[in-house]
This record gives structure tokens, C-alpha cells and sequence, in this order.
């Protein structure tokens, strides 16, 4: 009777484990994680979309398609270099683009950070800016980032601080003046603006062209088409801003009615506004 007892809780205790372990599997089906990204090398290229830096197999290249390439980056101190985009190798050396979806992210990191910064102008670009902030060298490991972890990443690349008189840096402001006498006409930062832009009824300014400077007091012209002027006058009835086609940076106000209003200029790359003014005066007379 015993064993009849014993023999009847073990097929009992069997079907129950069955019958549960077939319940999980219907309640808690596994789902295969995303595929992680996997190229075989990778290419950084300048606003040319020239390759300046080929990583090949986990090796900094010296020359690339039979043209040299450089195995250090170089930075700017207190200002930006030129915009930096990231492709990719395929096995068979084609190049690729990152990977699309939010799952995969642009990542890095920078062996000292009181040496070197990066700036994004868009955190969902596979793009950057190196900005120096002393002159030294340091080194920076390039990252694909898959559900916050570091899925790829490239051997430490040297980077070296230098200053570069034609570099600049963010924008902080912005200067409108007249193209042909250099009188200017306003300037605004994002929190107030001075000055203001004066054209007769029905009549069209001269060339009025357009200049960003940032903390360092450095006046520029962004690259373009990498960067866009957009701009929105308050009151579309007094006044229209007309662009110049052949040239980005310059544009005309036209008076269309006698009142005032404003101008507020906005500074686009990859769609996101880096940098938007305080609103500008306009009268027409």
C-alpha cells in the first residue's frame, strides 16, 4: 500500500509539473533580442564626407582606397572642429550606415575630459565636434551603444589640442549688418537683442548679411549646407525677409506696411535648432 501511495504522488507531482511548465511557456513566450551591429571597420569623415580616419578590423589605418589618412584627430582649443560624421565597413569594405532605430546609439569616451569635449549637434546624430580645452593630447574610444550597453567600439584614438585661428566655436549671438558699408544694424543673443532693422514702405534693403560669434567673441559663418538660416517675422503683413539665393549667410528686408514688428533667426543643423535669437526689431516708415 505504501509504494501504491508514494507511486501515486510521483504521477501526480509529474502531470503538475507538465501542466505548469506548459502554462509558463504559454504566458512567458521568449522574444530574441535585436540584432547587435557588427561592421567591420569604421570611417570618419569631415563636412567633405572625405574619410580623415579609417579604423579597419580593430587597427587605425595610415591609407585608405590608395589615400592617406591621419591616425590622430586633431581639436581646436576653445573652439569646434569641422563636423565629424561616422560610417561603417561591411566585410567586404562597403561602406554602411549606422545602424537605424533607437536602440542603437552614437557613444564615446574620452580618456580626459580636461583635455577634450565632444559637441553633438543633435544627440541622435552619428556626428560630432571635437572642442579642445587645453592644449595637451588625450585619447577618445568611438562607441555603438545597443539598449545602453557598448555593443562596438573603436581602439583609442589619439587626439591632440591645438589652436586653430580659423576655428570658432557654439553660437552664442548673432550680428546683421549691411553687406557692402559693414554698419551694423542689431545684434541679439537668445536673451535680448539691440538695434533695429529700418526700410521704407514698399522699398527693399540693401544686402544685409548675416554673422553668428560665440564666447570667445569670434564672428562667423557656419558651414553650409550642414547649417540653415530660418527666420520668422511676428507680423508677416509689415514685413518679409527675403533671401538671396546664391548666398546662405545674406538676405534683403522688404517694408510692406508702416508699423513695427520683429525678426527672431534661427541657426538649423540636422533639423534642431543650435542656436535661436531674442527677437530683433524692425520698423517701417
Amino acid at each position: 500500500m505504501r509504494n501504491f501511495i508514494h507511486l501515486s504522488l510521483y504521477v501526480i507531482f509529474i502531470f503538475a509539473s507538465v501542466f505548469l511548465l506548459n502554462g509558463c511557456d504559454e504566458e512567458n513566450t521568449i522574444i530574441p533580442p535585436s540584432e547587435h551591429f557588427e561592421p567591420e571597420g569604421w570611417v570618419v569623415r569631415d563636412a567633405t564626407s572625405k574619410p580623415i580616419m579609417v579604423i579597419w578590423q580593430g587597427i587605425i589605418q595610415n591609407e585608405w582606397q590608395g589615400n592617406p589618412v591621419e591616425d590622430t584627430l586633431t581639436a581646436p582649443l576653445n573652439a569646434l572642429s569641422e563636423h565629424l560624421t561616422i560610417k561603417f565597413l561591411d566585410i567586404n569594405k562597403n561602406l554602411i550606415n549606422p545602424p537605424a532605430g533607437s536602440d542603437h546609439t552614437f557613444g564615446y569616451s574620452i580618456s580626459d575630459t580636461s583635455v577634450l569635449s565632444i559637441v553633438q549637434d543633435s544627440r541622435t546624430d552619428w556626428a560630432f565636434h571635437l572642442k579642445g580645452k587645453k592644449e595637451a593630447s588625450t585619447k577618445i574610444e568611438l562607441q555603438v551603444k545597443h539598449a545602453g550597453h557598448v555593443d562596438v567600439r573603436t581602439p583609442l584614438i589619439p587626439v591632440v589640442v591645438k589652436v586653430d585661428t580659423t576655428a570658432y566655436g557654439e553660437p552664442e549671438g548673432i550680428r546683421l549688418s549691411y553687406e557692402a558699408t559693414g554698419a551694423i544694424l542689431a545684434t541679439a543673443d537668445a536673451n535680448t537683442s539691440s538695434g533695429i532693422i529700418s526700410v521704407k514702405k514698399d522699398s527693399i534693403t540693401n544686402h544685409i548679411k548675416i554673422e553668428f560669434y560665440d564666447d570667445q567673441g569670434r564672428y562667423f559663418q557656419p558651414e553650409y549646407p550642414l547649417h540653415s538660416l530660418q527666420y520668422v517675422v511676428a507680423d508677416g503683413i509689415i514685413a518679409e525677409i527675403i533671401p538671396e539665393p546664391a548666398e546662405p549667410w545674406v538676405i534683403k528686408l522688404k517694408g510692406k506696411a508702416i508699423g513695427n514688428t520683429s525678426v527672431v533667426f534661427k541657426l538649423i543643423v540636422g533639423g534642431v535648432a543650435e542656436f535661436t535669437s531674442h527677437p530683433i526689431s524692425i520698423s517701417v516708415n
